[in-house]
């Protein structure tokens, strides 16, 4: 089975979100897809000012899905 990461930036005080971002990558298996979800968290929430995600609370809402036809 084949999986795609999709990732959005939430924010924890008027729960509202980015559009989510697909990556074009598809991971071998659902324990890949997980692992590479929790890393491109933090590349983005480091990309981010850290007076903005502290004054915004924001987190990362990620999900893997199962690519169709996989």
């Amino acid at each position: 089975m084949k999986f795609f990461l999709t990732i959005a930036v939430c924010s924890f005080l008027d729960t509202t979100c980015t559009p989510p971002i697909t990556y074009p990558n598809q991971f071998n298996s659902w324990n890949d897809c997980m692992y590479n979800a929790y890393k491109e968290s933090v590349i983005v929430l480091n990309s981010i000012d850290p007076i903005v995600v502290e004054k915004n609370r924001l987190a990362t809402k990620f999900t893997c899905e199962q690519a169709h036809g996989a």
